[in-house]
């Protein structure tokens, strides 16, 4: 079979690289000529055409055959924006902020999102969020508007130090004028091509207005401190898919690393209440904290699931990822996607733990479509609703949240 030669040949490369000699080089080229016929053959297969070739641009481009993706550049030459389009080539946006700029107004929101815990910080988060519209979000949005309808949807692609700002908050915050939350409604995607996979057709193995939905809770993990509102929100939630879908509530001494993986794999929809603990020096080690350890990165991408729906990740810093490459886009909520889910709930620092109840219970009545039933491609009106709606929370826990996926 094609595929024995395949590992076959690969396998005899790896070990002529391994093997040191005068003829070595001779070796290696043979080897190869003979593995690109093993890869030209494989290519002739139905499906196959592209095996081993990167995705050509017009791949790419139905990145964006529901909306916009831009993708937003920090580099010691410059800052800009690309914007890539589903019908055209993509457009260049030079940005006046330098990657400096971007690395304080970082920092600047660090601190800030650390003294929100003890202080109302939301006249100092307004002016960041005003440096980031005007020096970044303001010239893209100005050429959306020539080409996209108000009040429709986006993706940000952030790279390098971009992907620590809360682009999808950026505004003018003046009065009178509107914010990008206003304007459109925002996602994220880490990559193109994750975009691309999380919009791929369903593979159902349920009937298809039946959702099967698991809530995890863990208030009283090892460590940490305890989390009060855990059993109230998981409560909330199964009020509000009542009728919707066949709810599994674990909390307490269930919610261990096994049962989890276990239920991962047998339902659509999942909302996590628990601390999330980031380790920004090795990304593969965040983890959820649950009653018998850390369900971490690395056990989370393995699960893959065939069918994930939905993730809700009401824990902290869902979305850091690593400290010296934030690029490289590696955190909880991207590895929920890694390993199946469309669409994910996600946070960018740390939760208030007596807002979650509230915030989770008005989302999921806006997850319900026009005929009442949950539909995880509503994700991010749901998110977008939900947050101008609750006006009385704390400015930090209305624009800490983000989504992820179609």
């Amino acid at each position: 079979m094609l595929a024995d030669e395949f590992t076959q040949q690969t396998l005899l490369i790896r070990t002529a690289l391994d093997s040191p000699g005068p003829d070595q080089h001779d070796r290696v080229c043979r080897l190869n000529v003979d593995l690109q016929s093993v890869v030209t053959r494989i290519r002739e297969l139905p499906g196959l055409s592209h095996f081993l070739l990167p995705p050509s641009f017009s791949d790419l481009q139905q990145a964006a055959r529901e909306g916009p993706v831009i993708i937003v550049n920090a580099s010691e030459y410059g800052c800009d924006a690309l914007v890539v389009l589903v019908d055209r080539n993509p457009v260049h946006i030079p940005l006046t902020i330098t990657k400096e700029g971007i690395r304080d107004l970082s920092s600047e929101l660090g601190t800030l999102t650390v003294r929100a815990k003890s202080m109302d910080v939301t006249r100092d988060l307004a002016i960041i969020l005003r440096e980031l519209w005007d020096e970044v979000v303001s010239p893209i949005v100005n050429f959306l508007q020539t080409v996209h309808p108000f009040q429709s949807r986006i993706w940000w692609c952030p790279t390098a130090e971009f992907s620590l700002l809360p682009l999808h908050a950026a505004g003018p915050y003046r009065k009178g004028q509107q914010n990008l939350a206003n304007i459109y409604i925002s996602s994220y995607t880490p990559t193109l091509t994750a975009l691309i996979r999380a919009r791929r057709h369903d593979l159902p193995h349920s009937a298809p207005n039946e959702k099967h939905f698991v809530g995890i809770g863990q208030a009283k993990a090892e460590g940490e401190n305890e989390l009060v509102s855990v059993g109230a929100e998981l409560a909330t939630i199964e009020q509000c898919v009542d009728g919707l879908a066949t709810f599994t509530h674990i909390e307490g001494e269930e919610s261990c690393i096994a049962r989890i993986t276990e239920e991962l794999r047998k339902n659509e929809w999942v909302h996590f209440a628990c601390h999330g603990i980031p380790n920004r020096k090795q990304p593969f080690e965040s983890a959820f904290a649950l009653h018998d350890g850390r369900f971490t990165i690395e056990r989370i991408i393995r699960c893959q699931l065939e069918n994930a729906q939905f993730a809700y990740l009401s824990a902290c810093h869902t979305t850091v990822g690593d400290e010296d490459s934030p690029d490289e886009v590696m955190h909880l909520a991207s590895a929920m996607q890694f390993a199946g889910f469309r669409s994910v709930i996600g946070t960018m620092w740390a939760v208030d733990d007596g807002e979650t109840n509230k915030i989770t219970s008005v989302f999921y009545n806006n997850m319900k479509d026009e005929s009442g039933r949950l539909d995880h491609t509503r994700a991010a009106l749901a998110l977008n609703k939900t947050m101008k709606k609750l006006v009385d929370i704390p400015f930090d826990q209305r624009i800490l949240y983000i989504h992820l996926g179609a």
